[in-house]
């Protein structure tokens, strides 16, 4: 069966009981990480891990083990109750594996579930779980939150809304943020209305959502970690005046300097690093980080860090400075430190 990602959640909640294996592949990882924590809970309960209920492989150790797979499906959990597998990353190689255990799949066997990166149309995996009466595959590769997507979201959240400009805000909105990241924000909104029957409007959509939901602005602070001077210079002269909150800029910059700085005393485990964060840093933001961490030191991190500081207690406590100078002059003394 194959089923579009955003048939899913309506899926789930109506999950016929023949399906016991589930493949979720895609570009946006952090879609898919959210989507399998939702299967988990919905397949084995809240308790799945603690009860050493959710068996996890990796496909590494397939090739060590080929009969690993199967083992694990004819074994039955040591505390009782549901059990389920994780299969992560996944591709074509696997497929006389997966091919064997789908054919020896019985009812009482325990739930499959498996992940993967891009998969072709042409993907003999993904068309073996598309065909398969036991087997769902789902995709995600759409970046932006849809509004109806959206519209969902904020009704579970009980926030009204009157204005469809402010859904297409949203949109924009989740253009700009990681699948993850959105959500969050989101999720502030809720508290923000929770005990306001009004509808939300423009101005609380701004006031609600942080300074990183402009793109400008998150320009800018990466900018600012890749040194590069002249892009700095010029969003001063072009947008210095539609900063609201100078002091929201300092604490993100002051956050992706933190994870460059894990990236660097943790070389060895980035991405085991990255992916325990929360929201963790996953695809294109996960590679950009560890390509700017090449420009710098865990000493020169450190000094910016120090830095961001002096600019954010400047910010606090100073009336005299506009905060636009002393933005830009922190900015460009953390630019100009050397690589040591």
């Amino acid at each position: 069966m194959r089923l579009h990602e955003s048939k899913f959640t309506e899926f789930l909640r109506n999950l016929p009981v023949s399906k016991k294996v589930f493949l979720l592949h895609g570009t946006v990882e952090s879609k898919i990480l959210y989507t399998r924590k939702v299967l988990e809970r919905k397949l084995l309960g809240q308790q799945a891990r603690k009860e050493m209920r959710l068996i996890i492989i990796d496909r590494g150790q397939l090739v060590k083990e080929k009969g690993l797979l199967i083992n694990e499906v004819k074994t039955r959990s040591f505390f009782g109750g549901q059990k389920g597998i994780l299969l992560e990353n996944v591709s074509d190689k696997e497929l006389p594996i997966i091919q064997d255990t789908l054919s020896n799949l019985e009812e009482e066997d325990p739930f499959l579930i498996l992940t993967a990166g891009f998969l072709k149309q042409s993907s003999k995996l993904r068309k073996l779980i598309e065909t398969n009466i036991f087997s769902c595959a789902v995709g995600f590769y759409q970046t932006e939150t849809t509004s109806a997507e959206i519209h969902g979201l904020l009704e579970k959240w009980r926030v009204k809304v009157a204005d469809s400009s402010v859904i297409d805000a949203l949109r924009d909105f989740s253009k700009v943020y990681d699948f993850l990241e959105f959500r969050q924000e989101l999720k502030k909104l809720a508290l923000f209305k929770s005990f306001d029957d009004k509808p939300l409007s423009l101005i609380e959509l701004e006031n609600v959502f942080s300074s990183e939901s402009n793109p400008d602005e998150k320009n800018l602070v990466d900018f600012l970690m890749q040194k590069d001077t002249p892009p700095i210079i010029n969003y001063f002269r072009n947008h210095g005046n539609t900063i609201k909150n100078p002091v929201s800029i300092v604490i993100r910059a002051k956050n992706q300097f933190k994870i460059l700085h894990k990236i660097l005393c943790y070389e060895d485990d980035v991405a085991g690093i990255l992916g325990t964060m929360w929201p963790p840093v996953l695809g294109k933001n996960r590679e950009r980080l560890i390509n700017t961490s090449k420009s710098w030191t865990i000493t020169s991190i450190e000094k910016a860090i120090r830095l961001l500081r002096n600019i954010d207690l400047t910010l606090k406590g100073n009336s005299k400075i506009s905060s636009n100078a002393i933005l830009v002059s922190g900015f460009l003394e953390i630019c100009l430190l050397p690589i040591e």
